[in-house]
């Protein structure tokens, strides 16, 4: 009997300290992980393919699921430049429209989605790669609402691109909306979920000498999906954001300047910690992009990353709760 009693001490015993032990071996793991992705001997995608957390690609024309087909978020392949067509709930937001040959290719992609005009046009800085196909854009187009950073009168561009820019917009009868950090516009409503857009820089009073610093930068929310859109940050702007201390932990990052070496800082992935990004640059580039040390930056979160220049357009559908990533198939 005596013999009876030990044996069921040492079972309760045994079942008491069961879970401290199993805390202990998870956090001796979690340990052990986290200093191989900080050395460089995996990555964060690494590990997060191992345990299946992975975004599912989908095939051009692929089975998009019926769930997620009112929200998209299209990084289009405009060459080295920037273009990206958000679409929630019927309503549009078109951020940059790339160089000026390749307005026409954003406007057919608008209309081959139904948009007559669009709701909200982001001109996110007045270089030739994000504002050039505007003017196009503008003209064949239109839109309600057209947001651009607030420029000192030194660094308004006299380029021909951008005067074609504000002429399309004058004869087209609309008007320019400075953007504003903090500032919240309801783009819509997904099955009772509403769709935001937050400013987030410039903040006010900014001071950059690099008009890529004086991007707009936006957050979009959907339920529990989110993306971040940083136009062509460098690092000193990006300490700005993070400085102003707006919440840009989101789950999707279109990445800051093309995939630049001088951009996507460890101390913003660190904020952003992202579960999937999209890069946009132009196959063979002359600058190089993406540079390795960027993408090296972004492997330590993801592993799912994507460029225009190999993939070609890249659509990110979601439900609020998922992502699902389809793919043109090869650059321009």
């Amino acid at each position: 009997m005596a013999k009876g009693k030990r044996q069921t001490g040492s079972v309760s015993r045994l079942l008491k300290i069961l879970p401290t032990a199993l805390l202990i071996m998870v956090m001796c793991v979690g340990i052990c992980l986290g200093v191989l992705i900080e050395t460089g001997w995996v990555s964060l995608g690494d590990v997060q393919q191992a345990i299946g957390f992975t975004v599912p690609d989908m095939p051009e024309g692929g089975n998009v699921p019926e769930a997620a087909r009112d929200f998209a978020v299209h990084v289009i392949d405009v060459g080295q430049g920037d273009s990206i067509l958000i679409m929630a709930g019927g309503k549009s937001v078109l951020i940059d429209a790339g160089e000026k040959e390749y307005g026409g290719k954003v406007v057919s992609f608008l209309k081959d989605k139904g948009i007559t005009k669009l709701d909200y046009l982001i001109a996110t800085h007045p270089h030739s790669d994000h504002i050039g196909g505007m003017a196009e854009v503008v003209s064949e187009i239109g839109a309600e609402k057209i947001i651009v950073p607030k420029l000192p009168d030194d660094m308004v561009p006299t380029t021909k691109v951008y005067e074609k820019f504000l002429k399309s917009v004058k004869d087209g009868g609309m008007k320019l909306t400075a953007a504003k950090a903090g500032k919240v516009y309801d783009i819509g409503e997904i099955d009772g979920l509403p769709v935001t857009m937050t400013v987030l820089a410039p903040g006010e009073g900014a001071e950059f000498d690099d008009l890529n610093d004086r991007s707009v930068c936006v957050r979009i929310d959907f339920n529990r999906i989110s993306w971040l859109f940083t136009g062509d940050l460098s690092e000193e702007g990006e300490r700005a954001l993070i400085k102003s201390g707006q919440d840009i932990d989101v789950t999707a990052y279109k990445v800051g300047h093309h995939g630049s070496s001088s951009s996507s800082s460890e101390e913003l992935l660190e904020k952003v910690t992202p579960r999937l990004c999209v890069i946009s640059c132009g196959e063979g580039n002359s600058y190089g992009h993406p540079h390795k040390e960027a993408v090296g930056r972004l492997e330590k979160y993801t592993g799912s990353i994507y460029r225009t220049d190999l993939c070609g357009t890249v659509s990110v559908y979601s439900d609020g709760e998922k992502l699902y990533v389809s793919k043109q198939g090869g650059g321009s």
